[in-house]
């Protein structure tokens, strides 16, 4: 029998333990399994939340060794190297500014404020105290975006011509209600979806948007306050009118000249969920959909007679040259899923971290996505393009 060789650990503490705490949760644990190289293992210091019993099962179910309901108590522990802020976006400024200030490496989910007020706040924090940042735009750790990107970079496609990216949601119909009351509410399909697509397109194309112009608001204004009981008529559930954007169409002009179209929307009924791009160029063009996220399809000029898309899969073989392809399943029956994609940002938190490298997404990139839907949401109320 020999002894396990210990690697490097670096010690998390997870702030906000509901759906998207859960995922990163889940996260710590399968990065170093599917990625070997990582470079250190993550260790589930401590759980926070408010709610004390919550807390406490959450805590024992997703392997912490510590909790609490007051996050005070881990502002000035040494023994905590990443501090992954997961609670609702308009808690997000108070909690990052506070942990910058204590010399943490701090992870925020997106939208990562609600406001340019306390976005400026925000990184006038960052720029004074010198703050290392993360910013949880997964979607750009999904194998297929990595190498969109890289193709463009290589000219693959010819000089790219045209953008589309596409996120779609059933929310409308599967929750029947836009959570009234909720915090999560207060940040709307704008910022919890559009900035996803908006992010895609910037780093996909490696890119700096100029000027947009877009309309964004409820498309379904009216709802019921909560959901109706076994045999109780619908009608009779008194409604609200809904101030969250669930709705976002966008054209933008990228500083390279490119001109992107961006579409959003939670009314997506029936259909689950789809996030998508296509790239254009005068050489070829290429395109994805989560529906399907291991196959990337790639169509190039060679002449008449033979046109149309080839289907990559984005495979675990490192000879294929495919991001991530060190970490991917191997067999390629299995695909990539979502808690892949999670595994792959963790990967590349721990990895930037422990290196002392900048981390991309940081809360500068995640700035400029906010002045793109802040410019947006400008447009809509003077129907005119707004630079950015």
């Amino acid at each position: 029998m020999q002894e396990v060789q210990q690697r490097r650990t670096v010690n998390i503490a997870l702030i906000g333990s509901g759906f998207i705490g859960k995922e990163h949760a889940k996260a710590y644990s399968l990065a170093p399994v599917s990625c070997p190289d990582i470079a250190a293992t993550p260790v589930k210091k401590i759980l926070c939340d408010t709610v004390p019993d919550k807390v406490a099962e959450r805590a024992k179910l997703w392997g912490f060794e510590e909790y609490t309901t007051d996050y005070k108590e881990i502002l000035n522990r040494d023994d905590i190297d990443i501090v992954d802020i997961c609670t609702p976006a308009f808690t997000h400024a108070d909690l990052c500014i506070e942990f910058i200030k204590a010399g943490k490496f701090v992870f925020c989910e997106k939208p990562l404020v609600t406001t340019m007020e306390d976005a400026d706040r925000l990184m006038a924090t960052v720029k004074e105290y010198h703050g290392r940042t993360a910013t949880g735009f997964n979607k750009r750790r999904w194998p297929a975006v990595t190498y969109a990107r890289q193709l463009v970079k290589e000219g693959v496609i010819g000089k790219v011509l045209v953008y589309n990216g596409r996120y779609c949601q059933d929310v409308v119909s599967r929750k029947k209600v836009a959570w009234p009351g909720s915090s999560w509410k207060k940040s709307g399909g704008m910022a919890d979806c559009t900035s996803h697509i908006a992010d895609m397109c910037r780093y996909i194309l490696d890119d700096q948007y100029d000027e947009v112009v877009g309309r964004t608001y409820p498309i379904v204004p009216t709802l019921p306050v909560r959901l109706p009981q076994e045999g109780e008529d619908p009608a009779s559930i008194p409604t609200y009118t809904s101030d969250s954007e669930d709705l976002a169409l966008i054209i933008a002009k990228m500083k390279s000249g490119v001109t992107a179209s961006l579409y959003q929307t939670w009314a997506y009924c029936g259909a689950g969920e789809d996030i998508s791009f296509e790239v254009h160029g005068t050489e070829g063009s290429m395109r994805w959909s989560g529906a399907n996220p291991s196959v990337f399809q790639l169509a190039i000029q060679t002449g008449h007679g033979n046109t149309g898309f080839k289907n990559i899969i984005m495979s675990g073989r490192p000879e294929d040259g495919h991001p991530y392809a060190n970490c991917v399943p191997g067999h390629p029956g299995f695909g990539v899923g979502v808690a892949d994609n999670m595994a792959f940002q963790a990967y590349e938190v721990i990895n930037a971290y422990v290196n002392g490298t900048p981390y991309n997404p940081s809360f500068e990139d995640a700035y400029e996505i906010l002045k793109v839907c802040d410019a947006v949401r400008q447009s809509e109320q003077t129907k005119q393009w707004v630079k950015i």
